[in-house]
């Protein structure tokens, strides 16, 4: 085993542990209790000088990743074959830094959620009218980083009004059958 993916209940660890498991990339956990501060002892420091959850260790070389999005783009260059070019490796990176900024801000910040939401979900709804996935093809890491944040939509807001987003709801319906998904989530 290479992989050792850290991480906790309620962390942004479901992105990258959801990826894992539908690239089948092997890799070990090592559960983080943040209620007993294991975060915060010095041997996870060592990992995360933050202690933020979740990091990856690749033991192949050394490299340790805090933060999902590097964790995710790290895991698609390397792990996952999905880069083969410098647009795909942008395409990809653009798509996973506007999920864990611009999306989730949208989503969790209430005076950016009143505001960005509505414009954000429209756009992304024209986009998925388009194709159904973000890069390529295939489901990428931009795709997990995208689809995670609109699946929490019906968890932390369940009674969102999306019938104004139908692409978006057919993509949280495909994302909350996927049995990984529901697996990592808890559903």
């Amino acid at each position: 085993m290479t992989l050792y993916l850290y991480g906790g209940p309620k962390t942004r660890v479901s992105m990258p542990k959801w990826y894992l498991a539908e690239k089948g990339i092997s890799y070990e956990y090592v559960n983080i209790d943040l209620a007993a501060r294991q975060n915060l002892a010095a041997s996870y420091l060592e990992v995360n000088p933050f202690g933020k959850l979740p990091a990856l260790k690749d033991a192949s070389n050394g490299l340790v990743l805090f933060e999902s999005g590097a964790i995710l783009q790290y895991l698609s260059e390397n792990y996952a074959n999905e880069v083969h070019d410098a647009a795909t490796r942008a395409s990809i990176s653009q798509w996973i830094l506007f999920a864990n900024s611009t999306l989730a801000i949208a989503l969790f910040v209430p005076s950016n959620k009143e505001r960005e939401f509505p414009r954000l979900m429209a756009t992304l709804n024209d986009i998925y009218a388009k194709k159904q996935f973000l890069v390529g093809d295939c489901w990428t890491a931009a795709d997990c980083a995208v689809n995670a944040y609109l699946g929490y939509l019906p968890i932390f807001y369940p009674n969102e009004d999306l019938s104004a987003y139908p692409e978006i709801q057919a993509l949280n319906e495909r994302t909350r059958s996927n049995p990984n998904y529901r697996t990592i989530m808890g559903l």
